[in-house]
């Protein structure tokens, strides 16, 4: 007879020693019934350097008597899965009257296409409907609508809300953050309404009330199209130091500052970048870290936040400790890198409909390109270094027609090479190869960061990325990693993180560069088609 349990969610083995109680009982002679309680110790080095592959499953066997015990052991638990189950996606709360540009914020913060996101705000507004996207599964949004001056029946509706939300035991149904988006006045009109006033005043009669409220300051642009820039500029100057005067006494009466940005059409990409940078600041500080590390993941405009969260949740666990390799014991290489690869792409949170990112070609692709265990000395002069323009460079020579055919022969085929299938030792040249596939991951992502909103993913754009990262600056990574690993394994403390954040820091695209970069990218469609195909 055999007996199984499946556990929901997996057992998750965080310790050095663990055991299994196992409740028998049995009939002597068919008459007396006995029971017996059998108790079977483990430790985790034991259960995986003695699990076996079955049919493509690691498993653990164990005899005790006449009873076997098979344990099937899953892959590397994945850091962002944790957060994630925590906190599926960021939920935004928009307020503003219609018209004042919440569509247009939404959209270009969070790359959802246009027309889905106007035509949730034009219906009926209802507070509690849920607006889900396919464009961004990490998203979700509510639209409160805008405060009419003296409506107070608007008001109740929005504080019942977040009251509602604040109560609710899951991270994942509490409200994250609220946009309040309000119009420059016009001369002699007041900023803020009286009915905003009044939700402003509410937040200290709402229990728990560390939600944080950005005010975004929009139609700016209209200023610019109706006076000189001397005037807008000094409208602007003047705006800000009304809402400054405004919102003092509010302040004082929450007890909180109220963060703003200027908001411009004209520079729709540095400011949304501003509006996201300090909602998620917010959000880390007065919500939870997880929800915060969302709201990075869902944001599309700052590159910045993207690099920022790769580096927190690797800081976690699969990028500490990598010299001694205690989170990879008994793992093969391909496991562990795996698990790397699949945080990273997780993070980034690209439209990739037919999951390129996560394929076994581009997992292949990146192994391939550690097999050169002899990199030649790199000159680069770091402090001189510019990535992203070295990337684009890169791209657009790539892009641009030759009387040869562009060199992508070298990276095509798919294979795995053998040390990849071995378990992770901790050796010098493990250690390289891990550290190199991490920030050569990175990398990439930032590089597809600027590509993405050009062509969808796919894999002909993938492998222009890592065409262009080839000539940019691989070298110079590998070379800079394998000349400090003998110095990192002898050091005390984890220098081989250290070393992985700074290599990363100094091949980093600057948010405030990456809409600049991105123009200077040409249109070259027809050389991404059929001759950049997997392989």
């Amino acid at each position: 007879m055999t007996l199984s349990a499946t556990f929901d969610p997996v057992v998750e083995v965080i310790v050095d020693q663990f055991s299994l109680s196992v409740h028998c009982q049995h009939n002597i002679m068919g008459l007396i019934s006995q029971k017996k309680l059998v108790d079977v110790s483990f430790t985790r080095d034991k259960l995986l350097h003695r699990s076996v592959n079955r049919d493509g499953k690691r498993e653990f066997h164990e005899t005790q008597g006449k009873m076997t015990i098979v344990i099937e052991i899953w892959q590397l638990r994945s850091t962002v899965d944790a957060i994630v189950r925590a906190c599926p996606r960021f939920r935004l709360l928009v307020l503003g009257q219609t018209g004042v540009g919440k569509s247009a914020l939404v959209q270009h913060a969070f790359k959802i296409n246009d027309g889905h996101i106007s035509k949730h705000m034009r219906d009926d507004i209802d507070i509690n409907k849920q607006f889900f996207t396919t464009d961004n599964s990490k998203f979700v949004l509510h639209d409160g609508g805008g405060f009419e001056s003296g409506d107070n029946n608007s008001v109740s509706i929005v504080k019942d809300f977040i009251a509602r939300r604040l109560e609710m035991p899951d991270l994942e149904d509490k409200l994250h953050a609220i946009w309040l988006c309000v119009p420059i006045p016009h001369v002699k009109e007041c900023l803020l309404e009286s009915g905003v006033q009044d939700f402003l005043r509410s937040r200290k009669q709402v229990p728990g009330r560390d939600i944080p409220i950005v005010v975004a300051l929009t139609q700016l642009d209209l200023y610019d199209s109706q006076h000189s820039a001397t005037k807008a500029g000094q409208i602007l100057e003047d705006t800000k130091k009304i809402l400054r005067q405004s919102c003092e006494p509010l302040e004082a009466a929450v007890d909180s500052e109220i963060p703003h940005v200027v908001v411009s059409e004209d520079a729709m990409e540095d400011t949304v970048q501003q509006l996201v940078d300090v909602t998620t600041t917010n959000v880390d500080k007065y919500v939870a870290a997880e929800a915060a590390l969302v709201a990075m993941m869902a944001q599309q405009v700052d590159i910045g936040l993207k690099i920022k969260a790769s580096i927190v949740i690797g800081k976690k666990r699969h990028w500490k400790c990598l010299a001694a390799g205690a989170n990879f014991t008994g793992y093969t290489m391909w496991e562990c890198l795996s698990a790397i690869h699949a945080d990273i792409i997780v993070i980034w949170n690209f439209d990739d409909p037919h999951q390129d990112l996560l394929s076994l070609e581009f997992k292949q692709l990146l192994i391939r390109g550690l097999n050169n265990d002899n990199q030649l000395p790199d000159t680069t002069n770091v402090s001189d270094f510019d990535f992203g323009f070295a990337v684009v460079s890169a791209i657009v020579d790539i892009l641009t027609p030759h009387d040869f055919a562009p060199s992508v022969s070298a990276t095509t085929g798919a294979f795995t090479p053998a040390w990849a299938h071995e378990i992770y030792q901790p050796t010098n040249m493990t250690l390289s190869r891990t550290m190199s596939y991490i920030v050569d991951l990175t990398c990439i992502m930032q590089i597809l960061f600027l590509l993405a909103p050009k062509w969808p993913i796919s894999s002909s754009v993938i492998k222009l990325a890592m065409m262009a990262y080839d000539a940019a600056s691989k070298n110079h990574v590998h070379a800079a990693i394998q000349s400090s690993v003998n110095s990192l394994v002898r050091l005390e403390g984890d220098h081989a993180l250290s070393r992985i954040i700074e290599l990363i820091e100094q091949h980093s695209i600057k948010a405030s560069k990456a809409q600049d970069l991105r123009a200077k990218i040409i249109d070259m469609q027809r050389r991404l088609d059929d001759e950049w195909v997997w392989v």
